[in-house]
């Protein structure tokens, strides 16, 4: 096995009996128990998905049969703090009722008596006199009030289940008891129903009037967010819908709400014309609507009418026609905010508004009876998949289809939700992937038996590697001592200011340059780059150095037949078909002529004293040993004192970031006019070469790199 692994089929016939039985065992039993975890947490792992699904996916098209009358920040400013009179409540309901409501419901409890009933007055005020006092004891209760209204209007009113030990339930709450549910249930009653020893409801009177009752009780998940409502519980022993399925009910004009399912749980549950899939304890999964806006309102899915505005009288007459109506608390401070998946903070009543909504529509989620067969069918055929290809096969197609098994089992979960089904990708994937993961891990470490027997050839390969690194290290100094150092190259003329700086990208390279006087005080100068790098080409480079710099010194010898002969020496013998591209110059420092010959170089630059930089573009000729009977051309320019002359090589233009972005001809241009500020050209060269290496970052250099630079001393 090799320590990457490139074909585990090599791997697993390296092994012995024992070591693949043991890879294969162990690959299942990861499985095994990667299943008996998903099954042990239940819907804790999946739910945080279907959560994000409620974010990220587009909301349902909601019904407009429901509707939200808010007390909200702007009621409580107008008519005072909550709780408000019963007669404020009667007229409340008046409006809603006079605007055509099919049925309005109210998400809180009337469980005590109005704060404002004659009688409290009358205490309040004990200095009444007796015929004052009299006349107010005769007034009519505002709760008696509100009972008419209610009796008159289609009104449901919420209770909520309590535990026995609760501080909610009310002292004559136990002797008064509470009115049965005005409806029928048929169909089985399961155990996993919720069920509350006790009940909080209205007074007496209030109940009575009431067309309907229902629990408003909605508690959160462990995690404080509420995701379903249950549609019933058993409130001290009686069967009750919840506030939203009385609401559906009683709008239907039905008296049977039938039950779906078995002893061991529900499915669904029926009201009227309308059948909505629930757990088996009667629960609904919202699919939830969108948000409220900055102001508390529905942005489409619920409308939303102030309380404020129907005292006032400032809504259209049929503004409620043939609607269920549902009022409730969204002033800030009330104590009806809760948490859903997709809001950290609402209130209760748009939760309400949701299950209504879920039960006319039928929509809400529901995970299917075949659900978790699919799931942990497609899981296994998963697992065995992994267990016979993942010894057989690369790592690279096992990373892929992980990837592809993962994309898909996401979407798929995905296009489900949008079908409001709950479909977990989990049993999918874990015991799957519990396999691959093992079964690698264990081929890896079986593998280093395998690798046991290869260390001695390893360690005789690393001998043999410090060996070559060695002789590459003295190459490397016999090549730099080839190249004129630094201090060299300064004293070449008295009238000539010349330095140069090679950096080569491995041991040894193929970039050259080299400078040396005339008898007449002319300069001459070159830089060159031989294709490739490493050993190869610093051989070649060597050849190149040596034979330029001794046809070019020859006496009486025009330049472009010089460049010439090089090329024809060059060539001879040239099996490897390597090349070299060089640039030559000539300065005459009288004058500043510049006589050039390029053969496939870059064109070099001229900086201005004014840091201003042009390019000095040739014609020239292809690259030597490209044809070795090309008359190259001496191209003529002049450098003004105080200019200088930027000669380089590729490893300078083709320089590349981590990313691979290239060392644009704009960045050069803008690198050289800044590394110009310095004084010397050491200091320039410098600069430049440290700006390329930031450009790259670290990275390995793309190429050989080598500038020079030539200006006339002042």
């Amino acid at each position: 096995m090799t320590a990457s692994r490139s074909a585990s089929d090599d791997a697993l016939q390296g092994l012995d009996r024992w070591a693949r039985i043991r890879v294969r065992v162990l690959g299942l039993a990861a499985a095994i128990a990667a299943g008996l975890l998903l099954l042990a947490a239940g819907s804790t792992l999946r739910q945080p998905l279907f959560d994000l699904f409620q974010r990220v996916t587009p909301p349902p098209a909601t019904t407009s049969a429901v509707q939200v009358v808010a007390i909200d920040g702007e009621s409580i400013d107008a008519v005072g703090g909550w709780p408000w009179s019963r007669y404020t409540m009667a007229r409340l309901t008046e409006q809603i009722a006079g605007r055509g409501a099919k049925v309005i419901g109210f998400d809180f409890l009337f469980p005590e008596r109005d704060r404002q009933a004659p009688e409290d007055f009358i205490k309040l005020y004990p200095e009444l006199s007796p015929g004052a006092a009299s006349e107010v004891a005769d007034l009519p209760s505002m709760d008696a009030v509100f009972a008419r209204v209610i009796g008159r209007s289609p009104v449901v009113l919420a209770r909520a289940g309590v535990g026995g030990d609760t501080f909610d339930k009310l002292e004559g709450d136990a002797e008064r008891g509470a009115l049965p549910p005005d409806v029928r249930f048929e169909g089985p009653t399961p155990a996993a129903i919720p069920s509350y020893p006790g009940v909080v409801a209205n007074l007496d009177i209030l109940d009575g009037a009431a067309l309907g009752h229902g629990l408003a009780n909605g508690p959160p998940d462990s995690d404080g967010v509420i995701r379903r409502v249950p549609l019933l519980g058993k409130a001290a022993g009686a069967l009750t819908p919840s506030l939203a399925l009385d609401l559906v009910r009683v709008a239907e004009g039905a008296d049977v709400i039938r039950l779906e399912g078995d002893r061991d749980g529900l499915v669904a549950i029926r009201v009227g014309d309308h059948r909505v899939p629930v757990d088996p304890g009667g629960r609904v999964e919202l699919r939830l609507a969108a948000p409220p806006d900055a102001r508390g309102e529905r942005r489409a899915e619920f409308v939303t009418i102030s309380a404020a505005d129907l005292l006032r009288r400032g809504v259209p007459d049929d503004a409620f026609r043939d609607k269920i109506v549902l009022v409730g608390l969204t002033a800030a401070g009330t104590s009806d905010v809760v948490t859903t998946p997709r809001e950290t903070v609402t209130y209760g009543v748009f939760v309400q508004a949701q299950a209504v909504d879920a039960i006319l529509r039928g929509a809400a989620l529901r995970r299917p009876a075949w659900a978790p067969a699919v799931e942990w069918g497609i899981g296994f055929a998963l697992v065995m998949l992994a267990w016979l290809t993942v010894p057989r096969v690369q790592l690279a197609p096992i990373t892929i289809g992980a990837v592809v098994e993962i994309v898909a089992a996401f979407v798929a979960s995905w296009v489900a939700f949008q079908n409001n089904v709950l479909v977990d990708p989990l049993p999918m994937l874990a015991p799957g992937a519990a396999t691959s993961a093992v079964m690698v891990a264990l081929l890896f470490v079986e593998g280093r038996r395998v690798q046991a027997r290869l260390r001695g050839q390893i360690e005789d390969q690393k001998v043999s590697a410090a060996r070559i690194a060695g002789e590459l290290a003295a190459a490397s100094e016999i090549q730099s001592g080839m190249l004129l150092p630094r201090v060299e190259l300064a004293q070449v003329s008295p009238l000539v200011e010349i330095d140069a700086l090679l950096k080569p990208a491995k041991t040894v390279g193929g970039d050259l340059y080299d400078a040396f006087p005339f008898d007449d005080g002319r300069v001459c100068f070159l830089v060159g780059d031989v294709t490739g790098k490493g050993v190869p080409a610093s051989l070649f480079m060597a050849l190149s150095k040596a034979l330029s710099r001794s046809l070019l010194m020859r006496p009486a010898t025009p330049l472009d037949v010089a460049v010439g002969e090089i090329n024809r020496e060059l060539s001879r013998d040239n099996r490897e078909a390597m090349a070299v591209s060089l640039l030559v110059g000539v300065l005459h420092p009288a004058d500043g002529r510049l006589e050039l010959i390029s053969a496939g170089h870059e064109n070099p630059l001229v900086v201005g004293a004014d840091r201003s930089v042009r390019e000095l573009t040739l014609d020239g000729g292809p690259p030597l040993c490209v044809a070795d009977d090309f008359p190259y051309p001496i191209e003529t320019h002049r450098l003004v004192r105080g200019e200088t002359l930027l000669l380089f090589t590729d490893g300078l233009t083709e320089a590349q970031a981590p990313d691979g972005t290239l060392f644009q001809r704009s960045d050069l241009i803008a690198a050289v006019a800044d590394a110009a500020r310095a004084v010397t050209l050491t200091g320039m060269l410098d600069a430049l070469v440290a700006r390329v290496r930031d450009f790259e970052a670290g990275g390995d250099p793309s190429d050989d790199l080598t500038v020079l630079a030539v200006r006339l001393r002042s």
